[in-house]
């Protein structure tokens, strides 16, 4: 799963199934009392309507974060965590196989390989389209073709990507990994040659002159790609009408400074959270979807009946108690 959407013409539904990212409380308070947020009216609007219905949970070893396992449930895309075909789904391309392909540094050991976060590398358009240029004719002559997303995302689209299990960024990053961990073909030969490109495109982009300048400013410098997001799909898949994705908690200082993530809370209950809300009262069957490190709770209307409303009245969850589940 990637930060790249494909243009689109069509006007926008209306918003039906909200999924806010990184929605629990920052690991720093995790142990201690979270400071209140701010008053969020229409979230709190939406929670006194809504009920849990579907929880996902995610162990340690998983190679996809719930969030993107929500937002493949939400969109109807198949595959296994690991298998998802991110790259043809965001891309909308059908029949060809796809990956992400994302440059990275690894800080290599005797026998395993650590992944930097991607968000440390701050890797800049120029830099990401150099780095691009060097390693596209090693592509090509694997039979893939590469084209440039955005800054430290490149498209890559070839057989070579098809039936390949590669494990999330996000769920790599920081952990040792073996080097077989870092994409594994189903087939030998295929497995093979991956590895023999991989290591190839290593050689390039270590010794790049954009990776020896990041260097020389002691900014990681590029060393490897990550892949991620490959396979292909056999019928156009359109993201789902009326789902939306709250990204402000994922992004800039939101991810770890609590007035900076109050902020994003208050950004999202002014936006999003108030056409949600309006989608519910003018009848729209909407869900709201909040994921963390571990889980994705799913909340949807909890039904008109007698019991449903006095039930309710007892056992409303508030978004610090649902926050504190992820």
């Amino acid at each position: 799963m990637s930060a790249y959407s494909p243009d689109s013409q069509a006007a926008p539904a209306p918003l039906r199934h909200l999924l806010i990212a990184d929605a629990a409380p920052l690991p720093q308070l995790a142990d201690a009392d979270a400071p209140p947020l701010p008053p969020l009216p229409n979230l709190d609007a939406l929670l006194a309507r809504l009920r849990p219905t579907h929880t996902l949970t995610c162990d340690e070893g998983s190679p996809e974060t719930p969030h993107a396992l929500a937002v493949a449930r939400a969109n109807g895309l198949p595959g296994e965590p690991g298998r998802l075909p991110w790259a043809a789904f965001e891309s909308g391309t059908v029949g060809t196989p796809c990956a992400w392909l994302r440059p990275a540094h690894l800080q290599m050991g005797m026998d395993d390989v650590q992944l930097i976060g991607l968000d440390q590398l701050e890797l800049s358009a120029e830099e990401s389209e150099q780095l691009m240029a060097a390693v596209a004719p090693l592509l090509t002559d694997d039979g893939l073709t590469l084209r440039h997303a955005f800054p430290g995302a490149w498209l890559a689209q070839g057989e070579l990507l098809r039936h390949l299990f590669a494990p999330a960024p996000e769920r790599a990053a920081g952990r040792l990994l073996t080097r077989t961990e870092l994409a594994r073909a189903d087939d030998p030969a295929q497995q093979r040659q991956l590895a023999r490109l991989l290591s190839e495109l290593e050689m390039v982009l270590a010794t790049h002159p954009v990776s020896q300048v990041r260097e020389a400013a002691r900014r990681w410098p590029i060393n490897a790609v990550w892949v991620h997001g490959a396979g292909a799909l056999d019928a156009p898949l359109p993201p789902a009408p009326g789902v939306r994705v709250a990204p402000q908690l994922s992004q800039g200082a939101a991810a770890q400074d609590p007035a900076t993530q109050a902020a994003a809370w208050q950004a999202i209950d002014r936006g999003e959270a108030a056409e949600l809300l309006a989608s519910l009262r003018a009848g729209v069957p909407v869900q709201l979807t909040l994921s963390g490190p571990e889980r994705a709770v799913t909340l949807a209307p909890s039904g008109s009946g007698l019991w449903s409303r006095v039930s309710s009245l007892f056992g409303r969850p508030t978004l610090m108690e649902l926050r504190k589940q992820l």
